[in-house]
């Protein structure tokens, strides 16, 4: 899988555009969603106090579990803010789902984009396991300047409109 910063950049960044930026929480999430529902407990259950908990949490990883946890995310906000919430986290989660299965993986593909239909294992094996990580440092250097720049023009906005008002006192 590409690290959990390589995810968080892949929501965090298309938010960056004004007409997405309402909705740069929930992409964030849906990004790293499924590695939240499926690393985080294998790694304490099974690794650390060894349950046999590996599928379950497996099958969280999947585009159809993570709809359906989406929609259960989505049912905790405003009504009206719904249908929005649970279509941002979707893709989101199903675009992490695209970059894991575009990952070679050490053995057979361990992705079943298909469940729970089919048991299928997939990937498109297009580079290879570490390759992300030759990419954290331009995607660190990337988020923390798109960070800056949108503080920059809120603090440049903020002392236009408090200097504008100043002016005609």
């Amino acid at each position: 899988m590409p690290d959990l910063f390589f995810h968080f950049a892949s929501g965090y960044l298309p938010t960056r555009y004004p007409k997405v930026l309402k909705y740069d929480a929930l992409l964030v999430l849906g990004a790293i969603l499924p590695d939240v529902l499926t690393r985080i407990p294998e790694i304490v259950l099974y690794r650390y106090l060894d349950l046999p908990v590996y599928d379950f949490f497996n099958a969280l990883h999947t585009p159809f579990s993570l709809l359906i946890f989406c929609y259960c995310l989505s049912l905790f906000f405003v009504e009206s803010d719904r249908i929005s919430s649970f279509v941002v986290m979707s893709i989101g989660a199903q675009f992490h789902i695209l970059l894991d299965m575009m990952q070679e993986q050490f053995y057979s593909g361990v992705y079943m984009p298909m469940f729970p239909f089919s048991l299928k294992t997939y990937q498109f094996a297009l580079f290879h396991p570490h390759s992300s990580l030759l990419f954290s440092p331009l995607l660190a250097i990337l988020c923390v300047w798109a960070c800056c720049r949108r503080s920059r023009r809120k603090v440049g906005v903020v002392a236009y409109v408090r200097g504008g008002n100043e002016d005609k006192r």
